[in-house]
């Protein structure tokens, strides 16, 4: 393994850091790392994006070039809106000279994280088909090295721009591109890099809430606290440590149950109980090995979770957390945002401890007509979120992250806008008479920045397709709370420690909420209910629920045709499973009603961050509302989509909840430890440290597993294994990516019918080359239809196949193709007498063995 390209890969990562920091340091002023350890997210993203606008509308050409300019633009207002003030100047100097120490240990933990997962993927960097998306994602990142301008080409649909959400891959592209270092080798480097900085940001976030609670204690002004806040301080190291572990390092419980399942522990009628997928199979006996061996084992990590239809058959549910995604090695959107949620959520506590005064009070309204009142409202809302975000600068760069999310995961959009905008609210009730008089100014404010984040990214949605039609209803598949718990328990356990410890600390809350007690711990599931009926009288609901009734199976399942039927059986379902919802409903009420209540007692208005000392507790309730609503909403609605099921949603909510609940956790592991005494702490403790252990066994094991403990030789060369096992097609990718242009079109075999997973398409992706048809299924999910690929798949058909050299070469002029390829999947698949008619209407220009490239 060669050193040099990892050693290029950490020397760019830290001069994006540093390109980030100064308007990191400005942006982020109000936290009291002044946003150093996410300065390589913000100096990636901005300058991607000035990247990708540019060469959106031709200003700047996808290229060395292109990037730099990029840069040098975005390190230009880091430090022009630094030198604005002399106070900043001065900041940054004193801030240096007293944290130097935490500096050394946020760059020493990122690169101890780097250099690890380095190592890590350096024994198992195969670029594969099947076990992930590795194959579409090397494919986005070749299509967009080989664009000048965006959006860029499909690889895998020539003609067409990529309709995905892709500024992730931009990212890694951009990095690429100055590496020099080849994509297929680059790959391997993303996991690392996104792994480092997910620890480092998580690191960040706990430490400063550490460091923001400390100071809420002290006597001082806000202005003299937020210099004299030390960051290395012991709890802060720590919990710092805890957040990085508990975010991205941590497993679930399946660890422990892998442990047990395989030494032959406990009784069969437990394992069948469970009904977890493979362990749901009693053991044998007992046994005297304790680790795991089975095919993959660490893959079901991901598939705690099990639904089942109305005739008792298995539904797949993908349940990824950080850990598995960065053990898999996948550079999927959900892992490439994985860094800027973080970030996201640093701005979200950035804006809550902002000390500043909105200029006059809501609620005074000088024009007494409807739309004077209006326009008066708007006007106070924008002043509120443009002085929260620190300015109309600060407004715009806050816009332009947080819409970012929906360019880099769409769902996280949403979810993180919901983060932003609470911590909004918050922001904005300690200053006004009551906390109700924010409501109005805060969602005003907030729909402001989400409009703006949408303006902003608006050529991205001009060219994007979903395959989402809409919500259906989760009827008949309530979660089983020995699931939920094997996923989330750690996490539940401190939920409810937190909400617990505040409560009892925070006596006067229950006084404050009052006679709306009832109505707030109702309130989720009140909620749920009307977003349920919502969706059951919409059009797509009935239209699903009619599909169900008249599907024969169900009739004889449920033994009635009618809506009543169904819902009966509906809600005996739920009866049978009922804990998950009732737990994430009870608590999430139990979070909201003490929010309330520290709202209401908080003293109006309130003008300095120190004044408030459960500021940062506040926070923390921010993130368990939208950490335990999204698996909440899972239990009664989902996202329609081509999978028909609410595998994706879970996925997809699951994941953001465990990064938000992992915040809250370690967090936690500080808290108790200091409002709790004597055998309460204790105990605490030493919960704590069994879940923790417990929690660990995953990661521990599976990595030794996923990486063949580490025994084969170390490459970061991501296609190493083709060279092996298919070395003429190694051999012809190495020479396409060398000779054919940029704006070249080649046929391939594709992956027709919605099949995937297999090894077709793989020279368009591993080169960029744009082929007609690649992995079909993907363009459906991708567009949300598969009208285009359906008329090219008997065009390709017909020319590798119809021994007329005319038919052939009128399509393929048709198309635009430029190269031909002929290698072992295609000798497989077409006619002989096809193939022979390619040497008739075009030149070979690279032969070796059973692959022959044509040209014309």
């Amino acid at each position: 393994m060669e050193i040099a390209p990892i050693l290029t890969w950490w020397l760019l990562l830290l001069i994006f850091g540093l390109v980030g920091w100064p308007l990191a340091f400005t942006l982020l002023r109000h936290l009291p790392d002044r946003g150093f350890a996410l300065a390589r997210p913000v100096g990636l993203l901005l300058s991607g994006y000035i990247l990708w606008l540019g060469a959106t509308f031709r200003l700047l050409q996808n290229g060395v070039g292109g990037i730099l300019v990029a840069m040098l633009v975005v390190v230009s207002v880091g430090i022009i809106w630094q030198r604005r003030s002399a106070k900043e100047s001065e900041m940054l100097v004193v801030w240096l000279k007293r944290e130097w120490r935490y500096a050394l240990v946020v760059e020493a933990l990122f690169s101890a994280a780097f250099v690890a997962w380095v190592y890590f993927k350096a024994h198992n960097p195969n670029i594969e088909t099947a076990g992930g998306e590795k194959w579409m994602e090397i494919a986005f990142i070749n299509g967009i090295l080989r664009s000048d301008y965006f959006p860029p080409q499909d690889p895998w649909l020539s003609g067409f721009g990529i309709s995905y959400y892709y500024f992730g891959y931009v990212m890694m592209a951009q990095l690429t591109r100055l590496s020099g270092i080849i994509s297929t080798t680059a790959f391997n480097l993303y996991t690392p890099t996104l792994f480092a900085m997910t620890l480092i940001a998580a690191y960040s976030i706990v430490a400063n809430l550490v460091a923001l609670d400390r100071r809420s204690k002290m006597a001082e002004p806000a202005a003299e606290a937020e210099v004299n806040t030390p960051l290395l301080t012991l709890p802060a190291v720590l919990t710092g440590f805890s957040g990085a572990l508990f975010v991205g390092l941590m497993g679930n419980l399946i660890g422990v149950l892998e442990v047990l399942h395989k030494h032959g522990l406990l009784p069969a009628t437990f394992w069948i109980w469970l009904d977890i997928r493979d362990l749901k199979v009693p053991p044998v006996g007992p046994s005297a090995d304790w680790i795991p061996d089975r095919f993959i084992w660490w893959w079901r990590g991901s598939r705690v979770l099990t639904d089942y239809n109305l005739a008792g058959n298995e539904q797949e549910v993908i349940d990824e957390f950080p850990f598995f995604s960065f053990l898999l090695g996948d550079v999927h959107p959900h892992v490439l945002a994985l860094p800027f949620v973080l970030l996201v959520t640093a701005l979200a506590l950035n804006l809550l401890v902002n000390p500043n005064r909105v200029a006059r009070q809501a609620g005074q309204h000088s024009a007494r007509n409807l739309p004077g009142r209006v326009l008066d409202g708007a006007r106070f809302a924008w002043q509120a979120i443009s002085t929260a975000t620190g300015g109309r600068l600060g407004f715009f760069l806050y816009a332009v992250f947080v819409g970012s999310l929906s360019f880099l995961n769409t769902w996280d959009f949403p979810i993180y806008l919901s983060v932003v905008a609470l911590a909004f609210i918050v922001w904005l009730a300690r200053r006004q008479e009551n906390w109700q008089l924010a409501l109005l100014p805060g969602i005003g404010g907030t729909l402001m920045l989400a409009i703006a984040g949408v303006v902003l990214y608006l050529p991205f949605y001009a060219t994007f397709q979903s395959q989402a039609k809409g919500l259906l209803p989760n009827l008949w598949n309530p979660t089983r709370f020995s699931h939920f718990f094997v996923f989330f328990g750690p996490f539940l356990v401190t939920a409810v420690v937190f909400v617990l410890i505040v409560s009892l600390h925070n006596r006067g809350w229950l006084k404050q909420i009052g006679w709306t007690l009832p109505l707030t711990l109702l309130g989720p599931f009140l909620v749920m209910l009307v977003i349920l009926t919502t969706v059951l009288i919409n059009p797509a609901g009935r239209g699903y629920i009619e599909g169900i009734i008249n599907n024969p199976n169900v009739q004889a399942v449920i033994g009635d045709a009618s809506v009543g039927a169904l819902l009966q059986e509906s809600f005996k379902r739920r009866l049978i499973a009922p804990w998950t919802f009732l737990f994430l409903g009870g608590l999430l009420g139990w979070v909201a009603a003490l929010m309330i209540g520290l709202l209401n007692a908080t003293p109006q208005p309130d003008t300095s961050s120190s004044n408030d000392t459960t500021l940062v507790e506040k926070f923390i309730l921010i993130l368990l509302i939208v950490g335990l609503g999204l698996p909440l909403a899972v239990e009664f609605v989902y996202l329609r989509d081509n999978f028909g099921i609410r595998m994706n949603t879970i996925f997809k909510f699951y994941f953001q909840a465990w990064v938000l609940l992992a915040l809250v956790s370690a967090f936690t592991v500080y808290y108790g430890s200091t409002k709790l005494r004597g055998l309460p702490r204790l105990a605490w403790q030493g919960i704590m440290v069994i879940l923790v252990c417990g929690a660990m066994i995953y990661p521990i094991l599976a990595t030794a597993n996923k990486a063949n403990n580490f025994q084969d030789e170390a490459t970061l060369n991501g296609i190493a294994w083709i060279s092996r096992q298919r070395p003429s097609d190694y051999a012809a990718i190495n020479w396409l990516r060398e000779n054919a242009p940029d704006n070249a079109t080649l046929l391939e075999a594709p992956g027709s019918g919605y099949a995937a997973y297999q090894y077709t398409g793989r020279i368009s992706a591993l080169t960029g080359i744009p082929t007609l048809l690649g992995w079909g299924g993907h363009q459906s999910q991708w567009r949300g239809n598969y009208d285009e690929p359906g008329r090219r798949e008997p065009d390709i058909d017909l020319i590798f196949n119809t021994p007329d050299p005319l038919q052939a070469q009128e399509l393929l002029h048709k198309y635009g193709v430029e190269y031909v390829y002929v290698g072992a999947l295609e000798r497989e698949r077409y006619s002989p007498q096809g193939l022979k008619k390619f040497d008739q209407i075009m030149r070979v220009v690279f032969q070796q063995d059973e692959v022959t490239i044509y040209a014309f």
